[in-house]
């Protein structure tokens, strides 16, 4: 069984967003997914409420509990346990690092939620585990180019120390929408441009835990990935730049 934490220091960065959108999106590939939901807003538990039908499971938990779970999860014939982590960087959210195989540090192109990171970032950096900042709820491009504040915060993200996720999110009405009747955005809208961001999104984490080859190279492994990565080079020559179809927020300015 293999672990992913979505950890976000500060609220509102659409942190259990990503992680029920994940969850879902590997549950359509066909693994046996469970989310642990460690936020004690409990909304990744009021979504699967909302949802009809089958789909991941949920149990509601507190990280003292969470080794414990763990284990019977992977008794259980679990393959993949997402923990959707309270928005903070203390002692609870330690446990959830020192649970998971990956990490995802979720934030908005902001001043704030950069500052906000740097705490997270010592966390996961001094248990030595593998992690990524993902960019959400990023404006969308202005022609080929990124809108000055997400190139910024890109700019910043460098200089912490962890990688940044070759694939990031839109500001996208239809993540909301979804969300609100237990569903995500692949299954309310499958041809949308946030399902496109979700999916790819997903073979990157795929590839980061269930695959035995280096990440870095993992990435570009896949046809569909490499593709996309192309097509979001900021002002790649030649490159047809559309709005519908470019994912990732400032990745060539990362580099």
């Amino acid at each position: 069984m293999q672990t992913l934490a979505v950890l976000s220091q500060k609220g509102g960065t659409g942190k259990t967003t990503l992680a029920v959108h994940l969850a879902v999106a590997a549950w359509a590939a066909e693994k046996r997914v469970l989310i642990a939901d460690l936020d004690p807003q409990r909304s990744a538990s009021e979504w699967r409420r909302m949802r009809a039908g089958s789909g991941p499971g949920l149990i509601e938990s507190k990280t003292g509990a969470l080794f414990v779970a763990q284990q019977a999860s992977e008794r259980a014939g679990v393959d993949l346990m997402v923990l959707d982590t309270r928005p903070s960087a203390d002692s609870d959210t330690a446990e959830a690092v020192r649970c998971a195989d990956l990490c995802l540090i979720v934030l908005r192109p902001s001043f704030f939620d950069l500052k906000a990171t740097a705490r997270t970032v010592d966390m996961v950096q001094a248990m030595g585990k593998s992690a990524y900042f993902v960019l959400n709820q990023a404006a969308p491009r202005r022609g080929d180019r990124e809108v000055p504040a997400v190139l910024e915060i890109v700019q910043g993200l460098k200089q912490l120390g962890l990688p940044i996720a070759p694939v990031g999110l839109r500001a996208r009405a239809v993540y909301q929408q979804a969300v609100a009747r237990g569903l995500t955005a692949q299954e309310a809208l499958p041809g949308s441009a946030a399902a496109l961001e979700i999916s790819m999104m997903w073979d990157f984490v795929e590839n980061g835990l269930f695959v035995s080859r280096p990440l870095a190279r993992r990435v570009l492994s896949r046809p569909r990935l490499q593709t996309a990565y192309a097509a979001m080079a900021v002002g790649a020559p030649g490159a047809a730049v559309s709005a519908e179809v470019v994912m990732g927020p400032g990745i060539s300015a990362a580099e």
